[in-house]
């Protein structure tokens, strides 16, 4: 709040500089406006740096919700598969509890007929199989009581064998019962487990989104600042033009007036280093913002400490730290003409000297609000940015 507040008195002492600045200038109130817009740059530098780590941040956070939210799917598909084992299992465990009870149920019965069958035997006494075979009356009778006796047997045989086979069936199906009830424990287990991510990936979601939303407020915020001391520095610098064609007009004149060198150059460009357009001029969806911002230049694809070259002769008009631009250099070419050569990771020019085209002004690097090394290229006409294209 600080930082904006003397960014605001800048901006003000600034602007009234420029509505009350005569075309002539002395060379006090050169030096102080010098100041003033020294002073403006570095506030614009602190701001692009607050735009800059925002921009950064709400990258950063971007990334952190997509992959959040695809975790948050992952573990919805997995519940959802747990779920349905959950009712898969419990349906399981009810059927096999209905064959428990069947087989219950029919083993209660035949054990009934067991028992009936001993208490049979132990109050009439076991049967003589011989005396029923020899009290025959002739061979039919034989015949037949020979059948009633196998057809007991095997009665009393299937009775004991499937009581065994009961017993058996009912000892599975305890297994099978303790199995499955086991499984659905671990089930509900998992399912706890699951819900509690997707619970704690939910809140993660909502807490980055509050981060994301106060850090896009943050850099909009620093935007503003920025683009108000960008134009308050462009209206100076076309004050201080007019002011520049004035005192030439002059001839000079005017005592204590500032005297202008004059600038002149072929207005055909040379390109500032040879590498592929990485970027070009024009309107373009910001990344960030969610809106249509101008890229006021182009931008040239190359290694860190390759050699920039002025793109035609003229003056040096600034070289130094430009906010976003990192170390930068702007050429003054004449005839309403600049070039502005940022994200340099070194400067080889001061203010106010001349340089010929093609003179190495600067080395490539990644300076500023840049994401890796290039050159960033920009043409000037009557302080406005304009598409280089149209010049090289």
């Amino acid at each position: 709040m600080k930082d904006t507040l003397i960014t605001k008195k800048r901006l003000a002492a600034l602007a009234a500089a420029v509505l009350l600045m005569p075309c002539f200038m002395t060379f006090a109130e050169d030096e102080d406006l010098q100041g003033q817009l020294s002073d403006v740059q570095s506030q614009m530098e602190q701001q692009q740096q607050k735009k800059g780590a925002a921009e950064v941040t709400i990258g950063s956070v971007s990334e952190r919700l997509r992959a959040i939210q695809d975790a948050l799917d992952t573990a919805m598909k997995e519940y959802k598969s747990i779920t349905q084992a959950i009712t898969a299992t419990e349906k399981k465990i009810a059927d096999t509890q209905k064959e428990l009870d069947k087989a219950q149920k029919e083993l209660e019965s035949r054990q009934g007929v067991l028992s009936k069958r001993i208490r049979d035997i132990y109050m009439h006494g076991q049967l003589n199989y011989l005396d029923v075979v020899i009290g025959a009356k002739d061979f039919n009778d034989f015949a037949n009581r020979v059948e009633l006796l196998r057809r007991i047997i095997a009665a009393d045989m299937d009775l004991i064998s499937n009581i065994r086979d009961e017993q058996s069936r009912i000892s599975e199906a305890k297994a099978t019962l303790e199995k499955e009830h086991e499984r659905q424990a671990q089930l509900q287990a998992q399912s706890a487990a699951k819900k509690d991510e997707i619970e704690k990936r939910k809140a993660e979601q909502q807490v980055l989104l509050a981060q994301a939303q106060n850090d896009k407020a943050t850099a909009e915020a620093a935007l503003a600042e920025l683009q108000a001391s960008s134009n308050a520095i462009t209206a100076m610098l076309q004050q201080r033009a007019a002011a520049r064609a004035a005192a030439s007009s002059a001839g000079g004149g005017g005592g204590g007036a500032v005297s202008y060198q004059a600038v002149s150059g072929s207005g055909v460009f040379m390109w500032p280093v040879s590498g592929p357009i990485t970027s070009p001029f024009g309107y373009r969806d910001h990344p960030i913002f969610g809106r249509q911002i101008l890229h006021a230049g182009i931008d040239i694809g190359v290694d860190e400490g390759t050699p920039v070259a002025a793109a035609d002769s003229g003056v040096v008009v600034d070289a130094d730290w430009l906010g976003g631009y990192g170390y930068a250099v702007i050429i003054d070419h004449g005839n309403g003409l600049s070039t502005v050569y940022g994200h340099n990771s070194s400067l080889n020019v001061s203010p106010g000297q001349s340089v010929s085209k093609g003179q190495i002004i600067a080395y490539s690097g990644s300076t500023g609000n840049s994401t890796g090394p290039h050159v960033h290229f920009e043409v000037r006409s009557g302080g406005e940015p304009v598409d280089p294209m149209g010049y090289l």
